[in-house]
């Protein structure tokens, strides 16, 4: 199924060595020997007839069988990682002039308009500014302790700057 594809129990295989190759290149980043095998790490450069050029992951590792042929044990490939676009040092700026902005915000607020005011203010700069839709963040505020001391979520992030949550009881708002 890999090579040709048409299996109905791997519908997303379209037959890899039906695109079309043209060329194939090995560049081993690394090879190790251990015994009757050998594990190996680099790139597969493909060419396709139209000339295109696809650089993929290679690992494999290989056996010697009893006949002393060499057989795939393992074999894994994948597409590099396309990181995304690079942080600049003026936007790793800004991000940290808007926290401080918002712990103002959330302070001014709180002076202004009371606590639920300034809750919902700390919930806008917590969604704004941290990653906590994504994944856990790696949070260890300034004055936590104990068993309570980093903030992962959400709930915990904004028991810290404001308070008001019996989880949290020694947060008093930062």
């Amino acid at each position: 199924s890999y090579f040709v594809g048409g299996n109905e129990k791997y519908p997303n295989d379209g037959g890899f060595a039906l695109k079309g190759w043209r060329k194939c290149e090995v560049d081993n980043a690394a090879i190790y020997i251990n015994g009757n095998t050998g594990t190996t790490v680099g790139n597969v450069i493909l060419t396709d007839k139209d000339g295109n050029v696809t650089v993929v992951d290679k690992t494999w590792t290989f056996l010697k069988d009893a006949d002393g042929k060499m057989r795939i044990m393992a074999h894994h490939s994948s597409l590099p990682y396309t990181p995304g676009s690079p942080v600049t040092e003026e936007e790793v700026l800004a991000a940290q002039k808007g926290w401080g902005d918002g712990l103002v915000q959330i302070a001014t607020t709180y002076d202004q308009k009371g606590y639920d005011a300034a809750k919902a203010a700390a919930e806008a700069v917590i969604d704004g500014g941290y990653g906590y839709q994504i994944a856990p963040v790696l949070f260890k505020p300034t004055l936590t302790t104990g068993d309570q001391v980093f903030r992962t979520t959400r709930e915990g992030a904004l028991s810290y700057f404001v308070g008001g949550n019996e989880k949290y009881p020694n947060d008093g708002g930062f």
